[in-house]
C-alpha cells in the first residue's frame, strides 16, 4: 500500500450496532492513499467480525485488538492507534457517526494551504440513534475566536477533526486521567503551546446523539473533571483565579445550560466582566464583540428561566442586559450590584 497521507483513526468498543454505517461512510471517501486504524477496545458484541470482514475487503485497515481487560478509556486506546498511524495527519472519527464523502478532502485542502495549522475541525449535523436530524451545528471559525473560546468551552467537534501528527506527538498525545473531555484538554493543550486551531464552515459529519453516548452517562464526576479545562485556562489568562472568581458560574453563563440562582449569577457576571477586562488590549475586537455576544445570549436564557423567580434577580438580568447590549460597554463591573 502506497504510504498514506492521512490516517483515520478511531476506537471503537461493543459498537456494532452502528459500525457497518459509520465504516461505509469512510469506504466512500473521495480521498487517498489513507489508511485507517481502528482500535477494537476490549468488544464482546459483533464488532471484531464486522472489522474483521471489513478488513478483508480493504487492505488500507488495520485492526489493532486490546482484551477487555486491558481496556482503560478512550484517551488510552487512541495514544495505542497512534502510535501504529503512519501519515502525517491524524484523521478522528468514532463508531457512531457518519462522515460526509467530501471531509477528509476539504480538510486535507486546507491544512495544506496553511501548514501552520495544528487541527482543523468542521460543522456537523446533530441526528438521533436512527438517524433522524436534531439540527445544524455551523461551527466557530477563527483561529484567535477559537482559542478565547477554549476559556468556556471546546469550539472544535472531536469526531470531525485533523490533527496533525508531530503536533499531537509534541504535546504527549491524549492525557488518560481524562476518561472524558480528552478533546477539550487535547485543543487547551495545543494552544497553550501556541498552535492554531480552526474548523471548516462546512457541515461534513452527522454526529450521532443516543442514549449511550458517553456525555450522557459521565455524570458529576465527569462533568467536574471537563470543568477542569475552562478552569486551568481562564487561570492562566487571569494569572491565577481571583477568591471568589466563580469558573463553573461563568462557563454555565457563556454556555446557557443550566439556571443560575441570585448568588450564581452575580458571580458569573463578575467572573466574565473580569475576563473580558483583561481580553481589553490582548484580543481583537471581533474575539471580544464574538464573546460579548455568547454572554447576552446566556443572560437571555437566564431571564426567559427566571420569568417567575424573585425581584432580585429579574432586576439583576435587567440590569445586565442593558449594560451588555451597550455598544459603548466599558466592560468594568458595577461593584454596587455585581
Amino acid at each position: 500500500m502506497a504510504t498514506p497521507e492521512i490516517s483515520v483513526l478511531m476506537s471503537v468498543r461493543n459498537g456494532a450496532g452502528f459500525l457497518p454505517s459509520t465504516l461505509q461512510s469512510l469506504a466512500n471517501q473521495r480521498f487517498d492513499p489513507i489508511e485507517f486504524i481502528i482500535v477494537d477496545d476490549g468488544s464482546e458484541d459483533a464488532t471484531p467480525g464486522i472489522l474483521a470482514d471489513w478488513a478483508q475487503r480493504d487492505g488500507r485497515v488495520r485492526i489493532i485488538t486490546q482484551s477487555p481487560q486491558a481496556s482503560d478509556g478512550l484517551a488510552h486506546a487512541l495514544n495505542v492507534g497512534f502510535d501504529h498511524c503512519r501519515a502525517p495527519l491524524i484523521a478522528r472519527a468514532d463508531v457512531d457517526d457518519l462522515y460526509h464523502s467530501d471531509r477528509l478532502a476539504l480538510q486535507y485542502a486546507r491544512m495544506q494551504a496553511v501548514p501552520d495549522l495544528a487541527a482543523l475541525s468542521c460543522g456537523f449535523r446533530r441526528i438521533d440513534a436512527h438517524g433522524n436530524s436534531l439540527g445544524d451545528r455551523p461551527p466557530l471559525t477563527g483561529s484567535e475566536k477559537i482559542a478565547f473560546t477554549t476559556l468556556f468551552q471546546s469550539s472544535l467537534l472531536h469526531p470531525g477533526a485533523m490533527i496533525r501528527a508531530d503536533a499531537l506527538r509534541d504535546v504527549g498525545g491524549y492525557d488518560t486521567t481524562y476518561w472524558t473531555a480528552q478533546d477539550s484538554d487535547l485543543w487547551a493543550r495545543l494552544i497553550a503551546a501556541g498552535a492554531r486551531l480552526d474548523n471548516l464552515p462546512d457541515l461534513l459529519v452527522d454526529y450521532r446523539i443516543h442514549d449511550t453516548s458517553l456525555v450522557r452517562k459521565r455524570g458529576p464526576e465527569g462533568r467536574a473533571l471537563s470543568l477542569g479545562v475552562p478552569a486551568r485556562m481562564q487561570a492562566a489568562y487571569l494569572g491565577g483565579l481571583p477568591p471568589k472568581h466563580d469558573v463553573a458560574a461563568v462557563v454555565a453563563l457563556y454556555q446557557g445550560v443550566e439556571p443560575l440562582n441570585l448568588r450564581r449569577l452575580r458571580r458569573a457576571l463578575a467572573g466574565a466582566e473580569r475576563i473580558l477586562r483583561a481580553a481589553r488590549g490582548r484580543e481583537r475586537e471581533d474575539v471580544l464583540e464574538h464573546a460579548r455576544t455568547q454572554f447576552l445570549k446566556g443572560l437571555r436564557q437566564q431571564q426567559v428561566r427566571a420569568a417567575r423567580t424573585a425581584l432580585p434577580k429579574r432586576l439583576l438580568l435587567r440590569h445586565a442586559l442593558t449594560r451588555w447590549q451597550d455598544a459603548d460597554f466599558s466592560w468594568e463591573s458595577n461593584n454596587a450590584l455585581l
